[in-house]
């Protein structure tokens, strides 16, 4: 199910196919 919102404390990951480009912690969704 498609998540429309983001929360403070989530982690984000980018990745390229099997390839992990970088991420980091979402400190604010304003």
């Amino acid at each position: 199910e498609l998540q429309e919102e983001v929360a403070p404390g989530q982690s984000l990951v980018l990745y390229d196919g099997a390839q992990c480009l970088g991420g980091g912690i979402i400190k604010s969704n304003q």
